[in-house]
């Protein structure tokens, strides 16, 4: 049987992958469309409510770009000249907006 899951915590969901394979869900802007006509056979994992996995912090010798970041919010995110290359790309990539 298919499991899909939203945890409410990073804890809860690497405990869930822990189970077994899942496919994760973030955005779901590529995953429903890469998915075609064929129906869902794996597990789905939908981070899309964990806050935590969110944006961009600095720390005092390193930034950290969370997996649920978006293009967006790297563009529009003051990082230092460093980044310039990333934040290019980050201009170029990305799924067309529905």
């Amino acid at each position: 049987m298919i499991r899909y899951a939203k945890p409410t915590s990073v804890d809860e969901a690497l405990a869930l992958l822990g189970e077994g394979a899942w496919r994760i869900l973030a955005g779901g802007t590529d995953f429903y469309p890469a998915q075609g006509s064929k129906p869902i056979r794996d597990n789905v994992l939908d981070v899309n409510g964990l806050a935590a996995l969110c944006g961009i912090a600095e720390t005092s010798d390193h930034f950290v770009i969370g997996a649920r970041t978006t293009w967006t919010d790297i563009v529009r995110h003051p990082l230092p000249p460093a980044f310039e290359a990333l934040k290019q790309a980050a201009r170029e990539v990305g799924s067309a907006q529905i």
